[in-house]
């Protein structure tokens, strides 16, 4: 039989696990990686489940910032304490190691309460940070609380590619400027298309539903990268449903070219009678940081000139005005438009802990193709947090 004394350190080993766990949190794969750190050296910790007397106690409110391969620290003061040290483990373990086998990244830190650790190499990073005074170690935690790496977005980097660096693909056309930069929140894009919802806007539209795809067809789209200013206006052409096989750079005619793109002062108040024969588009920065754009767009099935004489059938313009309004890490999204065609509000953040991710901020479908000259127009704003589906109807 156990002694009681047994049974009390046998259960203190297992809490002390389970503390450890909740601490350090779960990483699937059970990789491991090492990271290069400008602070190589290395100390032995004896970890106290308490402070002893005179000794300081273990730092709380450990939290955490992730940027580009790098993890700011912070936490709170502890009394008494005149300096402070930084511990790491590069472990993805299911089981954290314990903090005693840990790596000293960063000390003399004097009384300030945060550091960032730059150019980190590793996917797993569980820190512990301990208090000092007069060169004497406080309490670490059993376990280091683990943070996953940011790593860049690749539904950035292929938002970015498609409308800011490659050229537009044959029939496309794009159009750049660019705005004041800002706070890095990503890449946005507002895009308004035709979605198939019946035969007849199958055949005249952008042959899709939802998505998130950065090179879906859209009659017009435009692209905002929040940190550098740039934004972009991009047109594709217009194919009738059957020739163009989406996933496929084999066309067959007859398509039509997307017409051309220019940047006006206030494109929104273009109305349906206007003859210039472009997809008009305007950008300004809000007073709250955000963008304003005006659109007035059409298919490019819309108008067949052959001189001065055009006809078409009369379809008319897609008109709207809508505003990205920041909050935090992402933008509400405001639209008064035409009910026709249908529209997205998409999020591409620059930086992921792990798979690519896009955010939806709202989208609104489409009624009939009557509307677009209907001069019935609806306003819409998105009504929630951003999601990862297509879940996300705005309020109209």
């Amino acid at each position: 039989m156990h002694s009681t004394h047994e049974r009390k350190n046998r259960a203190l080993a297992l809490a002390a696990v389970a503390v450890g766990l909740l601490a350090g949190g779960i990483a699937a794969g059970g990789v491991s990686t090492t990271a290069e750190s400008t602070d190589t050296a290395t100390d032995t910790i004896a970890n106290a489940a308490a402070a002893e007397p005179g000794k300081l106690p273990a730092v709380q409110g450990l939290k955490f910032t992730l940027g580009d391969r790098s993890v700011k620290l912070d936490w709170k003061k502890v009394a008494g304490a005149d300096d402070y040290r930084v511990y790491a483990d590069y472990s993805c373990d299911t089981v954290p190691n314990s903090a005693s086998s840990s790596q000293l990244v960063k000390d003399h830190l004097g009384k300030t309460t945060e550091w960032t650790h730059q150019n980190i190499k590793a996917t797993c990073v569980n820190y512990a940070v301990a208090a000092v005074r007069d060169g004497q170690q406080g309490v670490l935690p059993p376990f280091g609380k683990r943070v996953l790496v940011s790593m860049p977005n690749r539904d950035h980097s292929a938002a970015a590619q498609r409308f800011f660096t490659a050229a537009p693909r044959s029939g496309d056309r794009v159009a750049t400027t660019r705005v004041a930069p800002g706070k890095d929140r990503g890449i946005v894009l507002a895009r308004a298309y035709i979605r198939n919802k019946t035969l007849f806007t199958d055949a005249i539209g952008d042959h899709r539903s939802w998505t998130a795809n950065p090179a879906a067809s859209a009659k017009i789209t435009v692209a905002w990268n929040t940190s550098t200013g740039e934004v972009a206006a991009y047109a594709h052409k217009s194919c009738p449903v059957g020739i163009t096989a989406p996933a496929s750079s084999v066309e067959t005619p007859p398509c039509r070219d997307a017409l051309p793109l220019a940047f006006v002062s206030d494109a929104a108040s273009v109305g349906d009678t206007s003859k210039d024969p472009r997809n008009l588009i305007s950008v300004s920065r809000t007073s709250s940081r955000g963008l304003s754009i005006g659109v007035s767009a059409m298919n490019s099935w819309e108008r067949t000139c052959v001189g001065e004489t055009c006809v078409g059938p009369g379809f008319g313009r897609i008109n709207a005005r809508l505003t990205l309004s920041p909050g935090k890490d992402t933008f509400t999204a405001s639209l008064t438009a035409d009910k026709f065609p249908a529209w997205e509000f998409l999020r591409y953040p620059h930086f992921v802990q792990g798979a690519p991710e896009t955010r939806i901020i709202g989208f609104r479908d489409q009624t009939e193709i009557g509307d677009l000259r209907s001069g019935q127009q609806s306003t819409c704003t998105s009504k929630g947090p951003e999601t990862l589906q297509f879940t996300n109807p705005m309020s109209c």
